[in-house]
C-alpha cells in the first residue's frame, strides 16, 4: 500500500483500492461523477483529459467518453455500464475500454467498479475498489500508469471542487 498526500492506493490480488478524502461535502463530490459538465473538468490525467462525454447517469444507464493524449492521435475509448447508484453513497458500474461506437475492447482489462462516498467532518472520503479478472491485469494496468494517472485524475478533481465551492 502506497500513501502519498490525503491519499492510499492498495493493490489485492485482482483489486486496485485507491481512497482520498477531499475538502467538500459528500452531495457535492457525489455530483461531479454524475454529469458531463462536472466531469469534462477533471476526468483524466492533465495531459489526457476528456475531449467527448455522453452520460445517462442511474442504473442501467450507460457513460461513454474519450480521453485525448498529448498527440493529434492519441485517444483512449471507454464505455461503463451503471448498475447501481445509492444517492449520496454508493455508485457500482462495469468500466471497459471502447471504441469510439462504444463497441468493448475485448483484449483489455474491464473494471468491476464501486464508488463509496463517506462524510468525515466536514470532508468527503472516496473509495474506488476496481476489480479486474486477475492479478496480471492489475499489474498490466499497474505498469500502463493507472496509478499515476488516477493519482492526477484526483488532483484534478479537487482543484474542480476548491473552483466551485
Amino acid at each position: 500500500m502506497s500513501k502519498e498526500k490525503n491519499q492510499t492506493v492498495e493493490t489485492r490480488d485482482n483489486e486496485i483500492i485507491f481512497t482520498r478524502a477531499f475538502n467538500a461535502p459528500r452531495e457535492l463530490v457525489f455530483e461531479t461523477y454524475t454529469t458531463c459538465e462536472h466531469l469534462m473538468n477533471w476526468w483524466g490525467p492533465r495531459s489526457w483529459p476528456l475531449s467527448y462525454c455522453k452520460i445517462d447517469f442511474r442504473p442501467g444507464g450507460v457513460w461513454h467518453y474519450c480521453m485525448k493524449g498529448p498527440n493529434p492521435e492519441d485517444e483512449s475509448w471507454g464505455i461503463a455500464f451503471y448498475k447501481e447508484v445509492e444517492e449520496p453513497k454508493k455508485i457500482v458500474y462495469n468500466d471497459h475500454f471502447s471504441d469510439k461506437d462504444g463497441t468493448v475492447n475485448t483484449g483489455m482489462p474491464s473494471f468491476d467498479t464501486i464508488i463509496h462516498f463517506t462524510p468525515e467532518g466536514d470532508k468527503t472520503v472516496v473509495k474506488v475498489i476496481s476489480t479486474v479478472g486477475s492479478k496480471e491485469e492489475v499489474e498490466k494496468l499497474v505498469e500502463m500508469g493507472m496509478i499515476d494517472g488516477f493519482t492526477e485524475t484526483w488532483d484534478r478533481l479537487e482543484e474542480h471542487l476548491a473552483a466551485i465551492q
